[in-house]
């Protein structure tokens, strides 16, 4: 396969049907059936099932993949290279965020980062911890930020430690003004988040090893907030969302004793093969994260 046949293969099927990719990738819906006939012709089998609503890869398609990101994204980073040398910045960034960051993070730092390297194109992908290990382990982003605990094995950059507190309910009385103990929370109903959308909350409960009586299992953090606000129970979260102005209206934020916290940090397969974009984006989060300690 040619690096267009691969750039083709990979817009199909994202985008799901030939007339979809021809637009973006302004050529004809002929010339992408075309060219997708022979891609099948050369791997001697199908790579996309045809139907009247579009096409889906095909499973041989999709074992095809991983090593045709990897090709794409070999020939960005050398095309950033390319244009580093000749003293210019441009290309692709594709990078990972998990609600809290998309809601504190990316609004203070993609705007000017795009202002300084308007050749960029940052796309944002956004899901749970473990959406974003497994697409910068496929290769579907580059960056993604992650907590410490959900890194694992891939090369972590921390970037900030954010305190965890509790949010009650206006009329919630703690033992202590201002502040909430641990086993204050047992059995307490609570607003919770999926295992996989806050791993350091989840180690929280095993660390103090609580059981709260969950009645919401809620993906982001602003549901969070108008599930506590009504009355269903109480929440842990991370500070920083609400030293940057989110709205809790109807809730008090409580610190946690004993305290915790998380690391945020920007997560990577390997930072030495990292391509000229995203080593000008870490170094702006490295510098954005100065601000706010």
């Amino acid at each position: 396969m040619t690096l267009t046949d691969c750039q083709i293969f990979m817009t199909v099927s994202q985008l799901g049907t030939f007339a979809a990719a021809a637009e973006q990738m302004h050529l004809t819906p002929s010339a992408i059936s075309h060219a997708v006939s022979g891609m099948e012709s050369e791997c001697g089998f199908l790579l996309f099932t045809r139907t009247k609503s579009g096409v889906t890869m095909t499973a041989a398609a999709e074992s095809l993949l991983p090593s045709i990101r990897q090709m794409l994204n070999s020939s960005e980073l050398l095309s950033q290279s390319i244009a580093q040398v000749n003293g210019m910045h441009k290309g692709v960034l594709r990078l990972g965020v998990f609600n809290s960051a998309c809601v504190t993070w990316v609004p203070q730092l993609v705007p000017p980062f795009q202002k300084q390297f308007p050749g960029i194109d940052v796309q944002l992908y956004q899901g749970s911890y473990a959406d974003i290990v497994d697409w910068l382990k496929g290769g579907t982003v580059e960056l993604g930020f992650l907590s410490n605990s959900s890194a694992r094995d891939l090369d972590f950059e921390p970037l900030y430690d954010d305190p965890l507190v509790c949010i009650a309910p206006a009329d919630y009385q703690p033992h202590r003004p201002g502040c909430v103990r641990a086993e204050e929370l047992q059995g307490r109903a609570f607003v919770s988040q999926q295992s996989d959308v806050d791993a350091d909350i989840q180690s929280y409960f095993k660390k103090n090893d609580l059981h709260v009586n969950s009645r919401c299992y809620i993906v982001d953090d602003q549901s969070m907030i108008a599930m506590v606000s009504c009355g269903q129970g109480l929440a842990i979260m991370p500070e920083l969302m609400f030293r940057r102005g989110t709205d809790h209206s109807g809730c008090q934020v409580l610190r946690l004793e004993p305290a915790a916290k998380r690391s945020i940090g920007l997560a990577c397969l390997s930072r030495g093969g990292l391509s000229p974009a995203a080593k000008q984006f870490v170094a702006s989060a490295q510098e954005y994260a100065t601000t706010l300690k």
